[in-house]
């Protein structure tokens, strides 16, 4: 889970973040907390860092919290939006950008991790997000709803259960961030990589998918392929 936090006192950050990583220790979370001074500083790397929640004060110098949040919901309506401050006059306000939580100051340590709980049990846990770049801009991506990748000469196709996307990337780029995010991708072909998690069965030749596509196997890849979804689903039956 990645968690920006933006104050423009350390002292509140250096506070929030030992709220927060003392909850993911608790609950055996892996957590990533990114401090920023300034709601420009923030701006200038959420769309690549991709953090799934925000701790964004209200009342900072120049660009203020509620003109950053408007800024975040132009192209993104999925990241928590945590306002902190120190007065109740902008909750209706908050309407506006969807925010998930305000936090009065001084923080409470259980009304944060109250609210992180429950952003996490209303998004269903902690969803996994492949961030990609289009012809359009960067994506976001559900990474365990990939279905398969084709790659072509200079990009490549991401077959996902309700879309499709070209990205201006390799196959062997895309396999990488697919397995850090723990995606069980595996190479079958030279210009195909399938989700094992979504096979259904696997053919001398294909390994076929739930909608019934078949997804081309080279034939010395098809044993390693066979022992890895026997593998798979024999430790989700655990």
């Amino acid at each position: 889970m990645r968690i920006a936090v933006c104050d423009d006192e350390e002292i509140q950050r250096s506070l929030l973040k030992s709220y927060l990583e003392a909850w993911a220790e608790e609950k055996g979370r892996a957590l990533s907390v990114t401090l920023f001074a300034s709601g420009e500083e923030f701006l200038k790397s959420w769309q690549e860092a991709h953090f799934d929640v925000v701790l964004l004060d209200i009342q900072m110098p120049d660009m203020d919290g509620m003109s950053v949040a408007r800024r975040l919901r132009e192209t993104d309506g999925q990241t928590g939006i945590f306002f902190v401050t120190g007065y109740e006059d902008y909750l209706v306000q908050g309407y506006e950008v969807e925010a998930f939580r305000y936090l009065i100051k001084p923080v409470s340590e259980e009304k944060l991790r109250e609210g992180l709980e429950l952003f996490l049990k209303k998004r269903g846990g902690e969803k996994r997000v492949l961030m990609v770049e289009t012809p359009e801009g960067t994506r976001r991506v559900d990474a365990d709803g990939i279905c398969y990748m084709e790659a072509f000469a200079h990009s490549c196709e991401l077959h996902t259960l309700t879309e499709l996307v070209t990205v201006k990337s390799g196959i062997s780029a895309l396999e990488k961030e697919a397995a850090r995010l723990g995606i069980p991708l595996f190479r079958c072909h030279r210009s195909y990589a399938v989700n094992i998690a979504q096979i259904r069965a696997i053919e001398r030749e294909a390994a076929l998918l739930a909608d019934g596509t078949r997804i081309p196997v080279s034939r010395r890849l098809y044993q390693e392929l066979n022992r890895r979804f026997i593998d798979y689903f024999l430790k989700k039956g655990r």
